[in-house]
């Protein structure tokens, strides 16, 4: 019956609304505040309680706002700030396809304590709302005093009383949202309040849940007080003022959510319906991808109901907007829509055990194209794993809240109709939305920071030259060589889409006849220092405390990195050719040459690139009145010698030469020493290269930075490059001298997998050492068309 009376009077209702009539702009201005693309960031930490010594591995992923799909950006930013708010670390890390993977040591410049890791985009700058990445992570140092680590405890506790619409309205039935932190930031649990008013009466008695978050409703009267009286900890009992202001006249929303239904009454009062009787309103109901505007007046009433079947809404986080004619917002509600949420699991893995390793599969419920996912492998009762949110919590809550949340992530797992009332309540204690209205309503959308792509720098003469000039950007480990002509009477170039790695020179030489002289440039760098993004302070880790055992256990061991790093390396050297495993990959990039790596032997028994090129099979070299005539028999007529030599017949088109990637004049290369060559490009069909290269080519990469370079061909000018990409370091496991120690199940590591791809048969697989402890998988990430995926699977060691 009540069912059917709500829809009856929505349906009256709608002969007063008008959903399309008389909206002003009001639809148009926040359409175009939704067009405007946003990037969001999530990373995947492999743990939150670190070691020192320990990396920090993660993944990241950037994605579209919207959809939830693979961004374009290129460039992360990632800071780390400690508990002062200095930056203690900053990094630029490269970004492909939505995904980036990484790890950063925690080096001498940590001490323990408590640290906030941020991570964003210059996009993500321009934007009020939270869609960069904020996360607590703690460091904790090994003594040689043997210590343990517990939450202090804090008797002190912040309670407060949030109204649904953000503010109390007399006469009427209003609901509040209450939220008691103690001292560290976590939730009082389970603490019991009562609410009275300035008689001694009680008008509500009600639980905060784990998180310490609750609600009661009461009819507030202005000019009443009002008091909490809250119990916790069994005995512990305090009071406190509700010091909400109660207003005379206005409007207040009431919302009630279900999995399937939002039902809302906007109100008012007796005392403001004379008032606003004939004033119009705007009820904006918006999401991302779509917004709804209803007008109305309050002709009939003072309440008006709405019901609203939330399947027709899109999924996730929906935000209503009340607001006057004078575009003044009066009220807003948060309300999350759990219909068709864009997530999934994983089935129950299958494991092959060998003697000494797990080969472990993992396949999602939801049948998937492609995924991103990375996978970090804890001991079971680990207590280095804090983090307050997933994937699917960070990207579907925390964007559209102005606070931080304890345990977001357990709203999302296992939801049914406890967890959609629970979050509900959060979100009345979270107030108004994110967004800015005033900004929305009153002024143009100002690009302030520009979406980047790679690097880019500005390379100028001291004045422009009548002649073009000729440039070389000279390879490093990560990039190919770049070419530059600099037109006449032009005296500056710009390099964008520039890839560059720290700890590698930017070295650029101007060509100079068969020289390579230093380039004389002056260089401006788009970016010269780390940008500044300010902040929410993200959820904090309790404080820990040091407490003396009273079972003495030995101080654990542990090797980190750089020890395993130079086993590793040591073992490399030992089992391989390293030049022929560098020849192999250049080979696979190359696929119609022939690649030679020089090595140092090769110095002395050639000396000059001509010699050495005689040296190769099918090959012909002819130097003679300072030129460098390269053939190839592959090209010559029927008898032609297959070897080289000073006199070889010239019966085909010469090959055309190559100096990091610049096409080069013959005479260039006359005596051309060989102690400036990294390794040579031989193409004797002519394949793939045009025209140009009829004759095949041979294109030399140079070895500027040899110890006996001549002057004389490769004398380039050198930049330090202020903010460059981060070099892609691997990430290896901490040694313990216990694998079952308590110590090493509180705070170890099993495994760290960053990229998972699925397989042919739709399964992601990966193979780990065999644990001795029981330990979880916790699994997040990304399918291409935007679905999150977050697992969190707990196994039993075998034994």
């Amino acid at each position: 019956m009540k069912n059917t009376l709500f829809f009856i009077l929505s349906a009256l209702l709608c002969m007063h609304v008008s959903a399309q009539q008389k909206q002003d702009n009001l639809q148009e201005k926040l359409s175009n505040h939704l067009e405007i693309p946003r990037e969001v960031a999530y990373l995947h930490l492999n743990k939150s309680t670190y070691l020192k010594g320990e990396q920090i591995a993660f993944t990241a992923y950037v994605l579209n706002k919207q959809n939830l799909k693979a961004s374009d950006a290129t460039n992360l930013y990632i800071q780390i700030k400690d508990a002062k708010n200095k930056v203690v670390k900053e990094q630029l890390f490269l970004v492909e396809e939505g995904v980036s993977s990484n790890t950063i040591k925690i080096d001498s410049l940590f001490t323990a304590g408590n640290y906030t890791l941020n991570a964003f985009t210059n996009w993500m700058r321009n934007f009020k709302e939270q869609n960069y990445f904020t996360e607590a992570i703690k460091l904790i140092e090994i003594e040689d005093t043997q210590e343990s680590y517990s939450v202090e405890a804090s008797e002190d506790i912040d309670v407060q009383f949030l109204p649904e619409s953000g503010h109390l309205l007399t006469g009427v039935l209003n609901t509040v949202g209450v939220i008691a932190k103690k001292e560290n930031g976590l939730g009082l649990a389970n603490a019991d309040l009562r609410i009275t008013n300035d008689q001694d009466k009680v008008l509500a008695r009600f639980r905060l849940n784990q998180f310490g978050i609750g609600k009661f409703t009461f009819i507030p009267i202005k000019g009443s007080r009002y008091m909490a009286e809250i119990s916790y900890s069994g005995d512990q009992t305090r009071a406190f003022n509700i010091e909400v202001p109660i207003e005379k006249n206005g409007v207040i929303l009431s919302a009630i959510t279900t999995q399937d239904e939002l039902r809302l009454l906007v109100k008012t009062n007796r005392e403001s319906s004379k008032a606003i009787k004939n004033k119009k309103f705007s009820l904006i109901l918006h999401n991302l991808k779509a917004s709804r505007v209803y007008d109305f007046t309050f002709k009939n009433g003072n309440t008006l109901p709405f019901l609203f079947n939330l399947k027709e809404f899109a999924p996730g986080m929906n935000i209503i907007t009340l607001i006057d004619s004078d575009k003044k917002v009066i009220a807003e509600r948060l309300f999350f829509n759990h219909n068709n949420l864009p997530k999934t699991t994983f089935s129950s893995p299958e494991i092959t055990a060998s003697s000494d390793s797990l080969d472990i599969k993992l396949k999602p419920i939801q049948a998937l194209d492609s995924v991103n996912v990375s996978v970090s492998v804890l001991p079971k009762y680990s207590i280095a794993d804090q983090h307050h949110h997933s994937i699917t919590s960070y990207l579907l809550l925390q964007p559209y809240i102005k606070g931080s949340v304890q345990r977001a992530d357990w709203y999302f797992n296992s939801i049914d109709k406890k967890k959609v009332q629970e979050l509900d309540k959060l979100l009345i204690t979270q107030g108004w939305s994110s967004y800015d209205w005033d900004y929305i309503f009153n002024e143009d959308f100002q690009i302030e920071h520009l979406p980047e792509n790679l690097l880019e720098f500005e390379a100028s003469l001291d004045r422009p030259r009548r002649r073009n000039q000729g440039f070389i950007i000279h390879a490093t480990g990560n990039r190919l060589p770049q070419a530059v002509e600099l037109p006449a009477n032009k005296e500056s170039f710009i390099i964008n889409n520039f890839f560059h790695f720290e700890d590698e020179e930017l070295a650029i030489s101007k060509i100079r006849g068969n020289k390579l002289i230093p380039a004389g440039l002056r260089i401006q760098f788009l970016r010269n220092t780390y940008p500044e993004l300010k902040t929410n302070p993200p959820f904090v880790q309790p404080e820990t405390k040091r407490e003396v055992s009273d079972d003495y256990q030995e101080q654990p061991q542990i090797i980190f990195g750089k020890d395993r790093e130079i086993l590793d390396e040591v073992v490399i050297e030992e089992k391989i050719n390293k030049v022929k495993e560098r020849e192999r990959e250049l080979d696979s990039k190359h696929p119609w040459s022939r690649v030679s790596v020089i090595r140092p032997e090769d110095f002395n028994l050639y000396n000059t690139l001509g010699n050495y090129l005689r040296s190769k099979p099918g090959i012909n070299v002819n130097e003679f009145q300072g030129q460098m005539v390269v053939t190839s028999s592959y090209n010559t007529s029927a008898g032609a010698p297959s070897g080289g030599g000073f006199n070889a017949p010239r019966r085909a088109s010469a090959m055309q030469l190559y100096l990091d990637g610049m096409p080069l004049d013959n005479s260039f290369f006359y005596g051309f020493p060989l102690v400036n060559v990294d390794y040579i490009e031989i193409n004797q069909t002519g394949m793939g290269g045009g025209f140009m290269e009829a004759g095949g080519s041979i294109k030399i990469h140079s070895n500027f930075t040899s110890a006996f370079e001549s002057n004389r061909y490769i004398n380039p000018q050198k930049f330090e490059y202020p903010v460059a990409f981060s070099q892609q370091r691997a990430y290896y496991i901490p040694k313990f001298d216990s694998y079952t120690s308590d110590f090493y199940q509180n705070y170890g590591v099993i495994d760290w997998k960053p990229i998972l791809k699925l397989n042919e048969d739709g399964y992601i697989s990966f193979k780990i050492k065999k644990p001795r402890v029981d330990y979880q998988l916790i699994v997040q990430g990304i399918s291409s068309e935007g679905v999150l995926i977050q697992d969190v699977q707990q196994i039993t060691a075998e034994k």
